[in-house]
C-alpha cells in the first residue's frame, strides 16, 4: 500500500480541492478558482460531485477523515481515477490555526482543506480493502470493550455494597463473553482473507507478539512492509523527537503516532525483553550503558516495529538467527 507523493511540480497549474465531510453533506471548495458547492453525502450526491469536478484539471483532492462518513466518497473518487488523499483532522486544524483561522464551519473547513492540499500535498494511498476496514472496526470495538472491562474491575475493587458487587460481577461476566466473541470474529475475519492471514502469520512468528497484538498491528499499521525504519517508528509513535534550541539540547521524547499501536508494541516489548534472546541482550546492553528502564523498553518496542516492517517487506517468517538484520 505504497503512497504516492504528490510534488508541487505535478500539481502546478492544477486545481486543489478540499472536501469537508459530514453525515449528510459534502462541502467542496476548489482553488485557485475559489468555486464552492455542496452535495448530499449519498450515492447520487457523490455522482453529482464527480461530474462537477470533471470541469477542473485536478492536482489533488483532499478529504478529511470522519470515521465511516468519508469512506464511500473516497472509494468512489479513487475508483474514478481521481487523485484523492485522506488527511488527519488534527493536522488540518493546526494548519488552519497557523493561518489565524479560528472559526469553524463546513464551508470554511472545505476551503482550509483545499489550501492544505495545495501547500502540504499529502500522499495519495488507495482505500483499505473491505476486509481491512471490517477488521479495524472489530479491533477498535475489542479495545473499547477491554477498556470498559478494566474500568469495571476498578469499580468492583472499590465497591462495598453487596448489590453493587453483584452488579459489577454480572457486567464483567457479560463483557468477558463479548470480548471473547469479538476475538473469535477477528480470528475468523483474518483467516478468511489470504493477505491479512499472511501478515498475521508473519507477526505471530515473532516471539512476544501474540494473536491480539498481531491483529492490532494488521488493522492499525497497514503501512508495515512499505515504509523505512524511520517512518515506521514515527507511525508507531516510538521514534524519539528532538527538542533542541541553540546551545540547549532537550530530552528526546516519543510523541504522536498511533496510540493503539504504541500501546501493544510496548506490551510486546515487556515480554521480548525477557523472552526474545536477541532483544533481551539488546535491552540488557542499554541498561548497562545507563539507559533508563522505560527508555530501554521503548527502544525494544521500536526494534519490534522495525523487525515486523522488515519481515513483512520480505514476506518471510521470523527465524532465531536473523532478528538483528531487521
Amino acid at each position: 500500500m505504497q503512497g504516492k507523493e504528490v510534488s508541487k511540480q505535478e500539481t502546478a497549474g492544477k486545481s486543489s480541492v478540499g472536501i469537508d465531510v459530514s453525515k449528510s453533506w459534502l462541502d467542496v471548495h476548489v482553488l485557485p478558482s475559489g468555486q464552492a458547492q455542496r452535495f448530499a453525502n449519498t450515492e447520487v450526491g457523490i455522482r453529482q460531485l464527480k461530474r462537477w469536478l470533471g470541469r477542473f484539471a485536478l492536482g489533488l483532492v483532499v478529504v478529511e477523515a470522519t470515521g465511516k462518513w468519508h469512506r464511500q466518497t473516497r472509494r468512489s473518487l479513487h475508483a474514478s481515477g481521481l487523485p484523492v488523499a485522506v488527511v488527519d483532522p488534527f493536522r488540518v486544524r493546526m494548519f488552519a490555526k497557523a493561518q489565524g483561522i479560528w472559526a469553524k464551519t463546513d464551508r470554511l473547513d472545505a476551503r482550509v482543506l483545499a489550501q492544505f492540499a495545495a501547500v502540504m500535498a499529502p500522499p495519495q494511498r488507495p482505500p483499505a480493502s473491505d476486509a481491512l476496514e471490517a477488521l479495524q472496526e472489530l479491533v477498535a470495538a475489542r479495545d473499547s470493550a477491554v477498556a470498559e472491562q478494566t474500568a469495571l474491575k476498578n469499580q468492583l475493587a472499590a465497591a462495598a455494597s453487596p448489590f453493587l458487587i453483584r452488579q459489577f460481577q454480572d457486567r464483567l461476566a457479560r463483557i468477558a463473553a463479548d470480548i471473547e466473541a469479538l476475538a473469535g470474529e477477528i480470528r475468523r475475519l483474518i483467516a478468511a482473507d489470504p493477505g491479512l492471514a499472511r501478515r498475521h502469520a508473519i507477526l505471530v512468528s515473532i516471539p512476544s507478539i501474540g494473536d491480539t497484538i498481531a491483529a492490532t498491528l494488521v488493522a492499525s499499521l497497514a503501512e508495515l512492509g512499505t515504509c523505512s525504519s524511520r517512518q515506521i517508528g514515527l507511525l508507531a509513535g516510538l521514534a524519539p523527537v528532538a527538542d533542541d534550541s541553540g546551545a540547549r539540547q532537550g530530552v528526546r521524547v516519543i510523541w504522536g503516532g498511533r496510540p493503539p499501536v504504541r500501546r501493544v508494541l510496548y506490551l510486546a516489548a515487556l515480554s521480548a525483553a525477557r523472552h526474545n534472546a536477541g532483544l533481551k541482550a539488546f535491552h540488557e546492553r542499554l541498561i548497562a550503558n545507563g539507559k533508563k528502564p522505560k527508555c530501554a523498553i521503548i527502544a525494544v518496542a521500536r526494534k519490534l516495529a522495525v523487525l515486523a516492517n522488515s519481515l513483512i517487506a520480505q514476506d518471510r517468517l521470523w527465524t532465531p538467527n536473523q532478528p538483528q538484520q531487521a
